[in-house]
């Protein structure tokens, strides 16, 4: 594949006297793949948002404990219906290419976001904006065109961030502004050679006085596991995002290095194909609850590090709420009676699909145990992920859909229940339109997805979605699975370099100490 490599932005950088030189800290970072684009609004997976963050901000961010902080804002107002939202934002920023940041800039950045003619991967999260209006330079309303109780959470996700609006007029389309990024944030983008590296340097007019502390950073994808890892005990890396759970105890043992270990909202499930016959009755969904050994599985996939589940969404997302009827504790024993109370086919074969790597297909092997255990005879089909993406989420049939069982998980990268629970259990978001691949219907959990979208009071969102994970829980649509821990590999002098909940990396506040 042809290297990409952004002079235009490398030569800001070097016009700006932020080359490195001798005696500069630059920090190293082995990652498990590379990016796929430098424009968060065109962005869908974690990694990229990682490395994108460097150099983008939003209007508000989370803390390590997933909590809504203010970033390139400073405060918000809403009314009681959760239709109207105004901004106060920072004022003294500016972004790395000497444009102010103000409520115009914000609103050529939401506008683009929420043109559902831009074809963007992300213009979805945002057609619930209406109009973007400047009351000040340092203030701006947003009007929904429906009740949206959480707008705040979905401006805190890794997509909302803000270009330079002399970017977004320089390279109106897709394909150029995805290689020319400017923001407000710690570092300047240099150079993206795909297959090797992502560099980029210090902005020394960052308007946080002291950030960055290092001088620069280059991440590079490295697909092995084991490599990774090797790369780190021979000091050619600084940390490994994330640290492969299996190669723990190699990092442990080596007195130079350390772990990061912070709780996560990914939540692992066990997808079930509601639209075969066998996986209709709710007495075999919830069998196949009670047939598997969380604690077990947490240390097959994770070395044992991370929460079972106890709803439909992690503890760590916002609005989450613990699940006790049923209780899914393991129980064979219950399974079994409940497989024979609903007559379940024992001579037939459920395909579980699963991705190809090496992790994914031995937990799915363990779950093939744990259900033929119990009289679920499971085939494990791995694929590579464009297999997958095409036969998993690209059908537009739901009888079509070939899978019985599917391994996954979901990151809800705004940290509200919302997200969390509206792309996996909507009917609205069967798939292909979001990632409800269980095809699960209950207008009684719609109507609770709902009615915490149409206030914007925090009491009432929470008893809304307690409504609706007490349903979820009930109906079974998936195996709740568990939420693993985040592991960052790195250098023992080595802080500020950590996980954030939702999987992706922060280092923004580096330092080698």
């Amino acid at each position: 594949m042809k290297p990409l490599f952004c002079r235009s932005i490398l030569a800001l950088g070097l016009s700006m006297g932020l080359a490195l030189g001798a005696g500069a800290q630059e920090l190293h970072i082995s990652m498990y793949a590379d990016i796929t684009g430098l424009d968060p609004h065109d962005t869908t997976d974690t990694l990229s948002y990682s490395i994108q963050s460097g150099i983008f901000e939003r209007l508000f961010q989370f803390d390590s404990q997933m909590k809504i902080v203010p970033q390139l804002a400073i405060s918000y107002t809403s009314n009681a219906t959760a239709t109207e939202f105004e901004v106060t934002l920072r004022q003294g920023v500016a972004f790395q290419d000497g444009t102010p940041f103000d409520a115009q800039a914000v609103k050529a950045n939401l506008e683009r976001l929420a043109d559902q003619t831009q074809g963007l991967k992300r213009n979805s999260l945002f057609k619930v904006i209406k109009t973007v209006t400047v009351l000040a330079p340092d203030r701006v309303k947003f009007e929904l065109n429906e009740p949206f109780g959480a707008f705040i959470n979905t401006l805190a996700h890794p997509s909302a961030v803000m270009h330079s609006p002399q970017s977004l007029k320089a390279y109106p389309q897709e394909a150029q502004l995805r290689l020319h990024p400017v923001g407000t944030g710690p570092f300047i983008f240099a150079e993206w050679q795909q297959g090797k590296d992502v560099k980029l340097v210090k902005y020394d007019h960052y308007w946080r006085p002291g950030w960055p502390k290092v001088d620069g950073i280059t991440f590079y994808p490295t697909p092995e596991d084991s490599t990774q890892v090797a790369k780190l005990k021979a000091g050619e890396v600084d940390a490994v995002y994330p640290l492969p759970s299996d190669l723990v105890e190699t990092v442990k043992n080596d007195a130079k290095l350390d772990i990061q270990r912070d709780a996560g909202i990914y939540l692992y499930y066990l997808a079930l194909n509601t639209q075969h016959k066998s996986l209709q009755d709710i007495r075999v969904r919830q069998a196949i609850n009670y047939a598997i050994n969380r604690d077990i599985w947490l240390k097959v996939g994770f070395a044992g590090m991370g929460t079972p589940a106890d709803s439909a969404m992690s503890p760590n997302v916002q609005f989450h709420q613990k699940q006790t009827v049923p209780d899914y504790a393991y129980n064979p024993e219950k399974a079994r009676a409940l497989l024979k109370e609903a007559g379940y086919d024992q001579s037939q074969t459920l395909q579980l699909w699963v991705s190809n790597k090496t992790s994914a297909v031995r937990s799915a092997q363990f779950l093939k145990q744990q259900l033929g255990a119990v009289g679920i005879l499971v085939k494990v089909v791995p694929m590579d992920s464009g297999t997958r993406n095409d036969k998993l989420w690209g059908v537009t049939d739901p009888k079509k859909a070939e899978f019985d069982l599917y391994y996954g998980g979901w990151s809800p990268s705004t940290g509200d229940a919302d997200w969390a629970l509206r792309p996996l259990f909507a009917t609205e978001s069967w798939v292909p339109t979001a990632y409800n691949v269980s095809y699960y219907s209950n207008p009684a959990v719609d109507a609770a997805i709902m009615a915490g979208l149409k206030t914007a009071d925090p009491a009432q969102r929470a008893t809304a979605y307690a409504d609706a994970q007490k349903l979820i829980w009930q109906d079974a649509p998936i195996a709740f699975l568990g939420s693993p821990d985040n592991l960052v590999g790195k250098k023992k002098n080595l802080s500020g370099v950590y996980m954030l909940a939702d999987g992706s990396l922060v280092f923004d506040q580096a330092e080698f100490k």
